[in-house]
């Protein structure tokens, strides 16, 4: 799988009312010491996959990222997403960007004893366009070794009304 940057950009107008979708992520294996770049697949269409995102949010509108874990192309391994367990509000991302936790919130939820669904919740509360930057994380459950992704390049626009 190559680069973020390669992959469509799964855009999303965000209305008032808010917006939720359901997503897979697939972590993939390191291959010759390079970062893996685990795509986003559309839940209802898995031929639709994402590299980056870009949200242009109506005021008031949030969007809501329901995304299971797809363990297909890391054979053998007990992955789930990191939760922090404490108030960070950011389990299974690390942010990269400075802005990016007052528009961003992630929990990692458990289900059959492991953290295998990730929900994020995305407002622009301030109306401040960002790019934001941060790695999927995960942690294989038997090991504690840690799973994480290459950058995507995100962006939050609000939208004019």
């Amino acid at each position: 799988m190559g680069a973020c940057a390669d992959l469509p950009v799964l855009e999303c107008e965000v209305p008032k009312e808010g917006l939720k979708l359901d997503l897979v992520l697939q972590p993939r294996e390191q291959k010759n010491g390079e970062p893996q770049y685990w795509p986003l697949f559309n839940a209802d269409n898995p031929e639709e996959h994402f590299g980056n995102m870009h949200f242009n949010l109506h005021e008031g509108g949030e969007l809501t990222l329901k995304i299971s874990l797809d363990l297909s192309e890391v054979f053998g391994r007990e992955l789930e997403f990191v939760c922090y367990r404490q108030n960070y509000k950011l389990d299974g991302i690390i942010a990269l960007s400075p802005d990016f936790r007052h528009q961003f919130r992630s929990r990692a939820k458990e289900v059959d004893g492991d953290y295998t669904k990730l929900v994020i919740k995305v407002k622009d509360k301030e109306r401040i366009p960002d790019n934001f930057s941060f790695l999927w994380m995960c942690v294989d459950a038997e090991t504690g070794m840690h799973f994480v992704s290459g950058d995507p390049n995100a962006v939050i626009n609000p939208v004019p009304d």
